[in-house]
């Protein structure tokens, strides 16, 4: 286990050995800092440690030196033979930086450890063997230093490629890795940045900020962007083969930047924590050209997409800049979906006739350009890559999850060809009486059906919102309630009366929901009723 400890400083024996040795630059680079570092002697100078003979190295930065502020000084180091267990367990090489000293890990043969640094640092360090027994030379390891840097501060550790860790990390009873970074060595009113990898044979389990994050089976990340919870340094893994668990302290990014998470988050993040109190705007993890927009309530979601829902899909104003006057007390969405084509057509036709755009649009506008969602061209508007999707706080927590699988999978329909085209031969194959339904409740909720890539697209997202299990009451109970009382009655197969549902509805897009969940899941690790691969507990 890594471990800290506190001692006497030694810098008056320091100097005495300075004095006395040939003090030159060293031989090994180092990063982060202009001041330059100098070596007691040649073993200081060349960075090796010859654990039966040389017992400590003494290093020093010139006068020009600073302590970055919330650093980590990072000493990259190699065995030529990593330390037997025996060795380890009568040795320790000590890393002494004043007041405080640090035991440096020796159990693998290319090591980066990352120290925090504190405002007190003088700049004047030395590593020794820490030892009552003598070593023979046959057996004696050689330590080399490599490297020397100054990083941004960060705990946790990093097997991928060379081991990278730092101190505080612990190994508990029942297998959890903790990170427990003591208040001193925290960055006050800093969010913290969490990021994870392990292997996707069982879920995980993150604990932080008495929230549990969960895995879905065959997901082997988690991040926890810095925006979401202010919080200490405190955080427990429980994975297996984890490679990669880190914490780092940072700012908030500058609003409107998009925030990379996960869509089980966002629907769960802290309003408190969002940088604008209207909205807040997310980047999709997994999915980069998605952006994801969460609204205060409908009314600020009105004020930037209602217009736009009209542009595109409502039946009698598609392709059309409707004034406010004609659509104010008119419903928008709930939730909203739009591609870069039609956004880009959207604020082309705006800007070519003039058209006064409320200032939420105007808003949008830029950020799409500065995400590269649409582009300018010759005075005009093109299409970029990618799309956007929202939610309102205002819907019910339940619809919050069943809105966002609606809306993720349109995402995912605008970005990927082969989910369209497998989207597009679902509705070809589907038997003409649940397509007349579908089609019937889409003109219902005044969906413009002739568009056909709309048709498709609403066809997949009203599948897929919910999971496999309710897609039989939803398609063979609700919707069609809701006809049942129009005209459109008329093109509802029979009812049962018995049950009051349609059961051929109901087994038709059950099938459905089964068909399409077992492509997400291949494709993505994604189903029916989820768009996520975290659960926030």
């Amino acid at each position: 286990m890594i471990r800290i400890f506190f001692r006497l400083s030694l810098i008056f024996l320091f100097f005495i050995f300075f004095s006395c040795a040939e003090v030159k630059p060293v031989r090994f680079p180092v990063y982060g800092i202009s001041a330059s570092l100098s070596g007691a002697g040649r073993a200081a100078q060349e960075g090796i440690l010859d654990f039966s003979s040389v017992k400590k190295l003494e290093y020093r930065f010139d006068s020009s030196f600073n302590v970055p502020p919330d650093s980590s000084f990072v000493i990259e180091y190699t065995f030529d033979t990593v330390p037997s267990a025996e060795i380890n367990e009568t040795v320790s090489v000590v890393l002494d930086m004043g007041p405080v000293s640090w035991r440096l890990p020796s159990d693998t043969n290319v090591i980066r450890y990352s120290i925090p640094v504190q405002d007190t640092f003088n700049g004047q360090f030395s590593i020794a063997l820490e030892t009552s027994d003598k070593i023979e030379k046959k057996d004696a390891p050689v330590l080399k230093i490599t490297a020397v840097r100054f990083t941004g501060r960060w705990f946790g550790f990093n097997t991928n490629a060379d081991v990278s860790l730092t101190p505080f990390i612990a190994r508990s009873g029942n297998g959890s890795y903790e990170i427990d970074v003591p208040p001193s060595f925290s960055l006050k009113n800093r969010y913290a940045e969490i990021e994870a990898v392990f292997s996707a044979d069982r879920p995980a389990v993150l604990e932080f900020a008495d929230k549990k994050i969960e895995t879905i089976q065959g997901n082997d990340k988690i991040y926890i962007p810095p925006e979401m919870y202010k919080a200490g340094g405190q955080a427990a893994l429980n994975a297996q083969n984890v490679t990669l668990f880190t914490l780092n302290f940072s700012w908030a990014g500058a609003f409107p930047e998009p925030v990379k998470a996960d869509p089980a988050l966002i629907i769960e993040w802290p309003r408190e924590n969002w940088r604008n109190k209207s909205y807040e705007i997310f980047r999709w993890d997994r999915f980069p050209s998605l952006l994801i927009f969460d609204y205060a309530d409908y009314s600020v979601q009105d004020r930037m997409l209602k217009r736009l829902s009209f542009f595109v899909e409502k039946t009698g104003f598609r392709g059309r800049l409707a004034p406010d006057s004609e659509i104010e007390d008119l419903h928008g969405w709930n939730a909203h979906d739009y591609r870069a084509e039609d956004l880009a057509l959207f604020f082309d036709k705006a800007r070519k006739t003039n058209f006064a755009l409320s200032n939420e649009e105007k808003e949008l506008e830029k950020i799409l350009l500065n995400e590269k969602i649409i582009l300018e061209d010759n005075g005009g508007i093109v299409p970029g890559s990618g799309a956007i999707i929202s939610i309102s706080r205002e819907s019910a927590p339940y619809l919050r999850y069943r809105f966002m699988a609606h809306e993720g999978y349109h995402g995912l329909f605008f970005i990927d060809e082969e989910f369209r085209d497998f989207s597009e031969k679902r509705l070809q194959q589907l038997p003409p009486a649940a397509r007349r339904f579908i089609a019937s409740f889409f003109e219902f909720q005044q969906y413009d059906i002739k568009d056909e890539y709309l048709f498709v697209n609403e066809f997949m997202a009203h599948v897929l919102q919910q999971s496999v299990s309710q897609a039989g009451d939803y398609f063979g109970s609700q919707l069609p309630g809701r006809l049942e009382s129009t005209w459109r009655v008329s093109t509802l197969p029979p009812k049962d009366e018995a049950s009051g549902s349609w059961p051929s509805l109901a087994a038709v897009f059950t099938g459905e929901a089964q068909a399409f969940s077992a492509y997400v899941n291949q494709r993505w690790n994604l189903a029916a009723g989820r768009v996520w691969t975290l659960r926030v507990r």
